[in-house]
């Protein structure tokens, strides 16, 4: 995803009251619409049992479910991390250029049992 680092918006959602706590990472991800097969890409900010940040082209609305793929390194010798979810918050303003990346919070609404242990060894190794 070259270009984007100088174009993210600064600051994310702050820890406060969270039920997990958000851990850095940045690696890629494909996404589809729940009634759609064509694949999109971006960028995760941050993830957590809970759900993760996301830094997107598309302009998408809140409530909006995502098929969507976590590819972490290969070094964590993890196959991508398969799970719906669904957008709880999405940027107010509306970028308009193809350089503007946006910001999404996603919730994990299916995850399941094979998928939920990978997310959690990514997750411990993050936290180290």
């Amino acid at each position: 995803m070259s270009g984007k680092k100088g174009r993210k918006k600064s600051g994310t959602p702050k820890r406060d009251n969270r039920k997990f706590p958000r851990l850095p990472i940045e690696v890629p991800i494909l996404y589809t619409f729940i009634e759609n097969i064509k694949t999109y890409g971006g960028e995760t900010g941050n993830i957590s049992e809970g759900g993760l940040l996301v830094y997107l082209k598309e302009a998408l609305l809140e409530g909006m479910r995502l098929k969507i793929e976590i590819f972490p390194p290969d070094f964590f010798g993890l196959k991508p991390i398969r799970a719906v979810t669904q957008i709880v918050w999405a940027p107010a303003q509306q970028g308009e250029g193809w350089d503007e990346y946006l910001q999404y919070g996603l919730e994990f609404i299916e995850v399941d049992n094979g998928n939920s242990l990978k997310l959690k060894r990514l997750l411990e190794y993050i936290e180290g």
